[in-house]
């Protein structure tokens, strides 16, 4: 009987507690489990704390997870993980709003994220191109590193599309020099990943430039395009702009590519935009006048073709090469041409796409 008593209890305490709230350190528990009060350790590795939940704290105080609410603001939690103040690899997050740190108990404050290591590399998401492409609504400056683009390496999605990071500011070049002028160059072309190895290595023929444009990204040729154009000659939208007039500026400027102070420079600190003489000067240099002597050249010049300034086509890739000069004639530009039969040269529309070749100062 007295049994039968007691199991009658237990399941009225259970069927009551069920039905009730649960508290430690307070009479009126607001939830179904609530603390009310400091941790059983409060010297805690961070600022200081109220509602500490602790896991897998050692006799030292430092290992284990804390998590909690930093000052006085409610919910802006912080975890410190992974460490007994001799790891090398903690966790960090600090109050809402403020820094994660990885490999770092101080995260840099100017950081959203700071990883910090000097035995490991950064990770992105690596993938291939398509699925890249089928990533539903990326987000701007979304990045990922594509693993069979024909760019491979880190992609960003900017301005509604997926560009390659390869910009005229990121190659590791190197020079070369012309022993017969003097001149020091750049090995390969802006944005190129390497020096060309034939007239028609792919991975040499690196950006294709709106004459006095900066490099804003417009320069990669898989930039998206459009047709209004700038209304200033610095620009930041990373657009190819399109127009069937001579200009992808409102505004007739010849300043921007102009001498060693040139406002638009691309090129690295100490190069800049040779002049149509330079080019000339360079040109009959050539143990033959045309795309064979522009490769067997000391510059190892490639057909890298020219993005049409009507629509934003590539056209004449591996066929014909056009490099621009800092030189302009009128409302266009001067520029050196090249391909089978014959180099020279011209002028056209500034709103044509060309390569770029710096020269050192």
């Amino acid at each position: 009987m007295r049994q039968q008593f007691f199991s009658l209890f237990i399941l009225l305490l259970n069927a009551g507690l069920s039905a009730q709230n649960v508290g430690v350190g307070t009479t009126a528990p607001p939830s179904k489990l609530t603390t009310v009060g400091n941790a059983s350790s409060p010297s805690i590795p961070g600022p200081s704390s109220t509602g500490v939940l602790r896991v897998g704290v050692g006799t030292n105080n430092n290992e284990g997870i804390d998590i909690g609410k930093s000052g006085s603001t409610p919910f802006s939690g912080w975890v410190q993980s992974g460490f007994n103040g001799s790891d090398a690899d903690p966790l960090s997050l600090q109050p809402l709003g403020g820094s994660v740190g990885i490999g770092v108990l101080a995260p840099n404050g100017s950081a959203a994220l700071d990883v910090t290591s000097t035995t490991k590399g950064f990770l992105p998401p690596r993938m291939s191109k398509a699925q890249r492409d089928a990533i539903a609504t990326p987000a701007e400056g979304l990045m990922i590193s594509c693993t069979d683009c024909s760019t491979k390496g880190l992609h960003q999605f900017i301005n509604g599309a997926w560009q390659a990071m390869a910009s005229s500011n990121t190659g590791n070049y190197g020079t070369v020099v012309n022993p017969v002028t003097g001149k020091i160059w750049l090995d390969r072309n802006l944005g190129a990943a390497q020096v060309a190895t034939t007239s028609m290595d792919a991975a040499s023929y690196g950006d294709l430039y709106q004459w006095g444009r900066n490099a804003d990204g417009h320069q990669i040729r898989s930039s998206v395009t459009t047709a209004s154009l700038a209304a200033n000659y610095f620009t930041t939208n990373g657009w190819f702009i399109t127009t069937n007039t001579n200009n992808w500026l409102t505004a007739v400027e010849t300043h921007m590519w102009s001498g060693t102070a040139a406002e638009n420079n691309p090129c690295p600190s100490g190069f800049r935009i040779p002049t149509a003489a330079e080019w000339e000067q360079e040109r009959r240099t050539w143990s033959f006048n045309n795309a064979a002597g522009a490769i067997a050249s000391p510059l190892k010049l490639p057909l890298a073709g020219i993005r049409g300034n009507n629509d934003g086509s590539l056209i004449n890739v591996g066929t014909y090469g056009l490099y621009w000069s800092s030189s302009v004639t009128g409302t266009d530009a001067r520029y050196l041409s090249f391909y089978n039969t014959n180099a020279s040269i011209y002028s056209y529309y500034r709103s044509s796409g060309y390569s770029v070749r710096c020269i050192k100062d």
